[in-house]
């Protein structure tokens, strides 16, 4: 897995943990405006679809970089 892959599963597993929490605060404190937690549940599907893309979108080869190639000298030890 690379790097960037790594921060794209910290935004996803972030986004889940929200949606658990918007759920929590509608079971337990039953907001008067329950339409702002629809909308965040409709823009979370949307965002968490495109987070997966994104995701997916990375992991392919064509979005990959050549690894970069570095000399070295023999005469430094690091």
């Amino acid at each position: 897995m690379c790097i960037r892959d790594s921060f794209v599963g910290i935004a996803l597993r972030s986004l889940v943990e929200t949606v658990a929490c918007l759920h929590l605060i509608n079971r337990h404190c039953r907001p008067a405006n329950v339409q702002l937690l629809r909308d965040a549940y409709r823009d979370s599907e949307k965002l968490f679809a495109k987070l997966q893309a994104f995701k997916h979108a990375l992991s392919s080869s064509a979005v990959h970089e050549p690894s970069p190639e570095y000399e070295m000298d023999a005469s430094e030890p690091f």
